[in-house]
């Protein structure tokens, strides 16, 4: 690891768990605020910060928690409006995750992700039309629509799951089961403990490539710290997860965070992780930053292509990235058949652009091919 990176860790593990951080003499703070933004774990590390660097993360932190303010009342106006109307569903992520962490407040905000069961999801996107919330995009898969009102982005899930992992089962019983959580008195519908932190582990999985970030490790580490004594994770959460085809996941992080964030845990039920597996997850989370802020394959085309294609096949790679990248295709649906002649024009220019810059693409299809094998390491088909 680099300095800015084991600095970054320091503040984490004081800010989350009282550790007492030690700095180098020459750290380089601006380029540890640049790896914090790119984390979104600024307003988190803020206060545990040496006071003659407090000045220049103050803006950022700031609007951190004034999005989270604004993004809380708006999530109480959309449980109101859907209570109402008598639909079910949960508040899934976001909140959901916030919850688990010292002050929820420092956590930060990105969409409001809303689950609800499939024969009620007409019903819930009539709803928000009908109250001012602006329908932008959807990509395709039928998953996941987004809505903007107030300045914050909304997803209405009619499933959570992807098609490369399917968890969806276990979240219907959950919705079914529903619990309410409470964050600064405002209330809101979520999963059972043990399935939210299913969601949390599948959020991880699904962000493994390109763009997992601290964010989503954080969250899944907060929930495992909820359960100090370890008894009922082992019991009832892990058995779920091992179910559920990620239980070498949640071992694997358990571990790099006890290694490396401080969790202050036992766990031995996690022990006898590889280390070179930790060492490698936690560099892929370092190398994207949050949802791929920092995404190492932006410019290394054969690589993603490679990954992909050995987790999805060569169509749905092409087609899934062309309704992703263009939003062309995400608005008007007559035009998404096309969608994997534009991606593969796409990757034709960027491959031709790492030519340009003496890229050795035979070395980009081999990592790539590591990456999957890092994959099986981990668990994750």
């Amino acid at each position: 690891m680099t300095k800015t990176e084991t600095t970054l860790l320091e503040l984490l593990k004081s800010a989350l768990f009282g550790i007492n951080a030690t700095f180098d003499k020459d750290v380089d703070w601006n380029e540890v605020l640049k790896e914090a933004e790119a984390q979104t774990v600024v307003a988190l590390v803020y206060n545990t910060l040496p006071d003659d660097v407090k000045g220049t993360w103050l803006i950022p932190s700031t609007k951190n928690k004034a999005h989270f303010v604004r993004a809380l009342y708006e999530q109480t106006n959309i449980v109101t409006l859907l209570h109402e109307a008598n639909i079910p569903f949960v508040i899934i992520k976001g909140t959901a995750a916030a919850i688990y962490y010292p002050d929820p407040s420092v956590r930060t905000m990105g969409d409001i992700d809303i689950l609800v069961p499939e024969e009620f999801f007409d019903d819930a996107f009539s709803l928000l039309e009908k109250n001012g919330y602006k329908f932008c995009r959807d990509y395709g898969d039928k998953r996941d629509y987004s809505f903007i009102k107030g300045g914050v982005t909304f997803e209405l899930h009619r499933r959570y799951s992807d098609e490369n992992h399917d968890i969806e089962p276990y979240l219907i019983n959950g919705i079914k089961n529903a619990e309410t959580l409470t964050v600064y008195e405002s209330n809101f519908p979520a999963l059972p403990k043990a399935e939210n932190g299913l969601v949390l582990l599948d959020h991880i999985r699904h962000h493994l490539f390109g763009g997992l970030g601290l964010r989503q490790i954080i969250d899944f580490m907060m929930f495992v710290n909820s359960e100090p004594m370890g008894d009922r994770f082992e019991k009832e959460f892990l058995p779920l997860f091992n179910s559920a085809g990620l239980g070498t996941l949640a071992k694997v992080i358990t571990k790099m965070c006890k290694k490396y964030f401080g969790l202050p845990i036992k766990a031995a039920w996690c022990d006898e992780q590889d280390d070179r597996t930790c060492d490698e997850l936690l560099e892929t989370v370092f190398n994207s930053g949050n949802f791929g802020r920092k995404n190492p394959y932006e410019y290394r085309p054969m690589q993603n292509l490679t990954m992909s294609v050995k987790k999805q096949g060569f169509f749905k790679t092409l087609q899934r990235a062309g309704v992703e990248n263009c939003k062309a295709f995400q608005k008007h649906r007559f035009l998404r058949p096309f969608a994997w002649l534009y991606q593969l024009f796409r990757y034709f220019k960027r491959g031709v652009a790492a030519l340009f810059r003496r890229e050795k693409l035979l070395k980009d299809v081999s990592s790539g091919k590591q990456k999957a094998d890092f994959y099986k390491r981990l668990g994750i088909k």
